[in-house]
């Protein structure tokens, strides 16, 4: 799934979520607050997706009691068309920032607005999140930004999430934005439950656990590579050693019974690991006897070279 198809699945489940009077009225103050543009004469919420569009339109309608909010689209070809949802007039303003506690004078701050109650701190965080946020498909990545108009207001959100949640996310400046992101998927998971979007959480979740099974899969795999290599190796050398001796004045005659016994085994299972050419004997023999025997092979190799 692409990042733009999961953030807009996210968006979708937010918004669905957001029923009763209280909830509603602290998803749209968190839309207008972190919307375009805040002013007592406009409002502006821009946006690519349709629920936070759809969800903006009725929940403003509703409040004001009759078709307050202008949409304009602006199709941009290969990307999806961009909606600019806009409430003008000192009447219509007025009554709903009175319905949502908010002052629009000054420079924007979460000061202007009634705090959110900790019980409906997540329905104002997913009309954030609906404003201006968006998220990276897991499946590319762990990365959940807010892209906030000022930066006052971007520190100020960051100070939110750190006081309620405990986490702290980072501040980048982008062309006229001011940019608050999270990248520890433990974070993302947090926000996304809070917003109001859990299934999405939870594939999150999902995709985090099967990344972890495959990433074990592939060291294992590569610890095996590696084992295997050496093995080999050792394997080479031993045989190597004993063809040595066998190529020698007596040949393989001049070794002890043990170590002659095992230089056959050998030459007759040069694909096996030692813990298994353990096994041929009886009794079977220990690794580290095995290994040890094999040390004396190699030495006395070395000493037909002399």
């Amino acid at each position: 799934m692409s990042g733009e198809l999961f953030s807009h699945k996210v968006k979708a489940e937010a918004a669905q979520n957001i029923t009763g009077r209280k909830r509603c009225e602290a998803c749209l103050g968190g839309m207008i607050l972190f919307g375009r543009e805040m002013s007592p004469e406009e409002v502006l919420l821009q946006t690519e997706n349709r629920n936070t569009r759809d969800l903006f339109v009725r929940l403003v309608n509703h409040i004001t009691g009759e078709s307050s909010v202008n949409v304009a689209k602006t199709d941009r070809g290969a990307k999806p068309a961009l909606y600019s949802m806009s409430v003008r007039g000192a009447e219509k303003l007025g009554g709903l920032y009175d319905a949502l506690g908010i002052d629009p004078r000054g420079e924007r701050s979460v000061s202007m607005i009634k705090p959110p109650s900790e019980k409906y701190f997540g329905s104002f965080a997913a009309g954030v999140f609906l404003s201006c946020g968006s998220v990276v498909s897991p499946e590319k990545g762990y990365h959940l930004e807010f892209v906030v108009p000022s930066e006052r207001l971007c520190r100020e959100l960051g100070e939110m999430f750190s006081e309620r949640l405990g986490i702290e996310g980072g501040i980048v400046s982008r062309k006229r934005a001011s940019v608050l992101y999270f990248k520890e998927s433990e974070h993302i998971e947090d926000i996304l439950t809070l917003i109001g979007a859990p299934k999405s959480s939870l594939e999150l979740m999902n995709v985090k656990i099967y990344r972890d099974i495959r990433n074990r899969v592939n060291r294992a795999t590569n610890c095996d590579t590696a084992n295997c290599g050496r093995q080999n190796r050792s394997a080479l050398r031993q045989i190597s050693a004993i063809n040595k001796i066998i190529a020698s004045e007596g040949g393989l005659s001049r070794l002890p019974d043990e170590l002659a016994e095992l230089a056959r085994i050998r030459l007759e299972n040069p694909e096996m690991s030692l813990s298994e050419l353990c096994e041929l004997f009886e009794p079977p023999l220990s690794r580290s006897g095995v290994n040890h025997r094999f040390m004396r092979i190699e030495q006395i190799a070395e000493e037909t070279e002399d």
